[in-house]
């Protein structure tokens, strides 16, 4: 997109909001992790504050963090306690709903895996909407310090449970739970898929 894709607007309001409003009914606490360099720091406090959330830069800021996905999930566990888990969520995901991280959260406490990751209805694995538990920082550190930084590594790594389409597939808007929007494309399919002809 060639910016900060939090900012961008679906149905007039900003994908971070939408996501941060999917989460709060599921989650105890919300967490912000952004890139502490960030040109938008300022209207991130500010939304933290309307929020009620923690704001938290990943450790790698100013060295160039190319680490990705990874390193937020990192700072997110460095945040937990022993016993907690983070609930993982990429902010261009528009359409992710509460009803369905409801969902994800009862199987990851049901099962107690170090992860529960959503497999599409594609059979893709959705890491950036997922469940990562305390337990599995060391080697998601250990990924970091040796340059793996594909988040999809940690499933062969550590307990798993993958949760399938079949689980909730039923819930209103589950084909479009995992849009994302890397594209102005994306974007505008996404501003135009709810207007009525």
């Amino acid at each position: 997109m060639g910016c900060d894709k939090a900012w961008l607007e679906v149905e007039g309001k900003p994908l971070i909001a939408r996501v941060l409003a999917a989460a709060r009914p599921v989650a105890d606490r919300l967490v912000i992790v952004i890139n502490g360099s960030s040109p938008n720091l300022q209207a991130y406090r500010a939304l933290a504050q309307h929020w009620d959330a923690e704001l938290r830069a990943d450790i790698h800021t100013g060295h160039g963090s190319g680490l990705g996905p990874l390193a937020g999930i990192e700072a997110s566990l460095l945040g937990c306690r022993d016993d907690e888990a983070a609930m993982i969520l990429a902010c261009d995901l528009p359409y992710v709903s509460s009803e369905f991280l409801g969902v994800l959260r009862r199987r990851h406490e049901e099962e107690q895996p170090s992860i529960t990751v959503p497999v599409d209805q594609n059979g893709r694995l959705q890491p950036l909407a997922a469940i990562y538990s305390r337990s599995c920082l060391r080697t998601v550190e250990e990924q970091l310090a040796g340059g793996r930084l594909r988040v999809d590594l940690l499933f062969d790594l550590v307990p798993t449970h993958r949760l399938f389409s079949r689980e909730y597939g039923h819930l209103a808007g589950a084909d479009r739970f995992f849009l994302n929007l890397n594209t102005p494309d994306d974007l505008e399919r996404a501003s135009g898929s709810n207007r009525v002809p």
